[in-house]
């Protein structure tokens, strides 16, 4: 059971490391001429949504920040349940399961390898717990 426990953990820091990446790259990436460039074409290419003016850029910027920030909380939220219960009931891990597959899948067509990598892991790692923990358990009669 323990090591159950350690696989659930890893797919639950996955999350937590993608979310890192995705704040830091947001941050700090260099700024080349041509990475300047775009900016200047994404500030100047004026969004309304809502009644709110803004920008491309703007709305980009914000919109990974908070893809960063809602990775990172959904992998501390499912560890803090790992503290609440031994192990997640089969529910959240089926939903951990499909949503780390339709995050592996999206990051395969629109990233790189790192958080096609993490995500990977992180959708293995709830599978084999899926596959595990609804597996019937067998009682042999005794005699």
């Amino acid at each position: 059971m323990k090591s159950l426990s350690i696989i659930y953990k890893v797919g639950c820091w996955s999350f937590i490391l993608v979310g890192l990446g995705h704040i830091v790259t947001s941050m700090f990436a260099p700024i080349t001429p041509e990475r300047a460039d775009i900016i200047l074409e994404m500030k100047n290419f004026s969004i309304t949504m809502a009644g709110t003016e803004s920008n491309l850029y703007l709305f980009h910027e914000g919109f990974s920040l908070m893809m960063g920030v809602l990775l990172i909380g959904y992998g501390l939220l499912n560890l803090l349940l790992t503290k609440a219960s031994v192990m997640p009931g089969n529910n959240i891990i089926l939903v951990n399961t499909t949503v780390s597959f339709i995050a592996f899948i999206i990051s395969i067509k629109y990233f790189f390898m790192v958080p096609i990598i993490l995500l990977c892991i992180a959708f293995l790692c709830f599978l084999i717990i899926l596959i595990i923990s609804v597996k019937p358990i067998i009682y042999s009669k005794e005699k």
